[in-house]
């Protein structure tokens, strides 16, 4: 079952940690005050349609910092993009992959390949890296997050106590804008006045 408006209420503050600050995870904009988090698989077609948006984001809000959690669910191509995604080599060009993968259509292998030796990467030396146990755990960790929190597809964006299922971008941009607002102390308060 999906989760309700109260099941994330409950459940998103005793997983905030895990959620936001797991320090394995590729941020984007990481001084960011406010945190989005994305659950995505790089073969889901909603988070291929998201993901222009999503790069948007980042780069028009640099007070939000975007957190990258690979859920590869669609198959042996999606798994093989999220272990590369988190090698150190994957995550210095993690908006570079994000972009190009995301923008293939499938992502296979070769597409894959072809877009690491693109960004002047050895695909066999990345794969290898790819392979390590501490990614195998990494993912697990992941996919048993997305089941505590009842995560059944992607994407699945996460703000404050707010989840967005899908690629509901105007529900998204909605949340940031609430998250930004809420976190604006008065100027009276913080001067000291």
């Amino acid at each position: 079952t999906e989760m309700d408006h109260a099941d994330a209420k409950r459940l998103l503050p005793q997983h905030r940690a895990a959620l936001e600050r797991d320090g394995r995870d590729y941020v984007a904009n990481p001084g960011g005050r406010i945190t989005m988090v994305e659950f995505f698989d790089y073969n889901c077609g909603y988070c291929k349609l998201a993901a222009p948006e999503i790069l948007r984001i980042i780069e028009q809000n640099p007070d939000v910092r975007v957190v990258f959690k690979e859920l590869p669910i669609f198959g042996a191509a999606s798994e093989t993009a999220a272990r590369i995604a988190l090698t150190d080599a994957g995550k210095a060009n993690a908006l570079a992959l994000y972009k190009t993968w995301m923008a293939e259509k499938p992502l296979d292998e070769a597409g894959i390949d072809r877009h690491l030796t693109e960004l002047g990467l050895n695909p066999a030396a990345v794969r290898k890296a790819a392979a390590a146990p501490a990614i195998d755990k990494q993912i697990s960790d992941i996919r048993e997050l997305a089941v505590a929190l009842k995560i059944q597809g992607t994407p699945v964006f996460i703000i404050g106590d707010v989840m967005i299922p899908g690629a509901d971008m105007d529900a998204l941009r909605a949340a940031i804008a609430q998250a930004k607002a809420a976190d604006v102390k008065p100027a009276a308060v913080a001067a000291g006045a």
